[in-house]
């Protein structure tokens, strides 16, 4: 019983990297797929790592689309930015919705500034339309989370405030498709007046939030997992266990196939001016991060 109850805690496959996913967002106006890392560049481990880790522990489901900043303009090109991945998105109407608000459970901040120094220490690829950036805290380039933007044009000038691009989307259409909506300020609705997190929400015909309704692995390397992310960011350190975990599991249901599917407030971008996996493992990480 406990070789399955251990089994059933963990994916097929090694602790390593993760490179080269695709991840699909549905969404209640359409889908969208994002891929990671696309260009597999080493530096953007933390930042595929981090991603990769809410999406597998389902920190992603029915969540909503909180900040769809447009330039008032009929070119969708010139627009800044889509951001979501910060907020729950219950309840899914928007004069409902502040009487459930809450922020994403976040796991550790995704690091790209190892030294301390205050600067990314590595060069990327730009802020450009369809390249996607984690949001920060002003000044804080150590400070991304489960909140991400999309760029919608060109924002270089992001490049040296610490907003590092690591994956872009294919296809941009359900993107324009939710900047095109009606947009609704609720940052006094939810008790933050002018916050530019809740000054551009976008709201469907039906007079209801968009919500990424479930977000899942579509493509992978063979030897992909949620283990080594999850690992790493619920900061479960005794590898030796882990490891054990993993073969266990290879010997009990060898020959199964394993399914790929498995922000605070302050959390934001600035204004151009200026899991699939079992509940049980994100239950265990947790309550090891209570204890400490």
């Amino acid at each position: 019983m406990t070789r399955l109850f251990v089994a059933a805690l963990l994916l097929v496959g090694t602790c390593g990297t993760a490179l080269s996913q695709t991840v699909r967002f549905e969404t209640n106006v359409g889908s969208f797929d994002m891929v990671l890392n696309p260009d597999n560049d080493p530096n953007l481990q933390p930042l595929v790592d981090n991603l990769i880790a809410y999406v597998g522990l389902g920190r992603y489901h029915f969540t909503a689309i909180n900040r769809a900043a447009d330039n008032n303009n009929t070119n969708p090109s010139d627009d800044f930015v889509l951001q979501m991945g910060g907020f729950m998105g219950f309840q899914p109407t928007p004069e409902l919705w502040p009487q459930l608000f809450e922020a994403v459970d976040k796991l550790p901040e995704a690091i790209v500034d190892e030294d301390g120094d205050g600067e990314v220490d590595f060069n990327s690829i730009t802020n450009s339309r369809g390249t996607v950036s984690l949001a920060l805290a002003a000044g804080d380039v150590n400070s991304g989370t489960s909140s991400f933007f999309i760029n919608l044009g060109n924002n270089s000038f992001l490049d040296s405030q610490g907003f590092v691009p690591f994956a872009e989307i294919t296809n941009m259409s359900t993107i324009d498709t939710i900047m095109g909506l009606a947009q609704r300020d609720l940052s006094s609705a939810v008790g933050q007046p002018g916050s530019l997190a809740f000054a551009d929400v976008p709201i469907t015909q039906e007079q209801k939030l968009v919500i990424v309704q479930r977000a899942f692995v579509v493509e992978a390397d063979e030897d992909f997992s949620f283990v080594g992310p999850i690992a790493t960011l619920l900061q479960l350190q005794n590898r030796d266990n882990l490891n054990a975990a993993n073969s266990l599991l290879s010997s009990s249901i060898s020959g199964s196939d394993s399914s790929l599917n498995a922000g605070l407030s302050s959390t934001t971008v600035p204004e151009p001016a200026t899991a699939w996996l079992l509940a049980p493992l994100a239950l265990w990480g947790a309550a090891r991060l209570r204890r400490r």
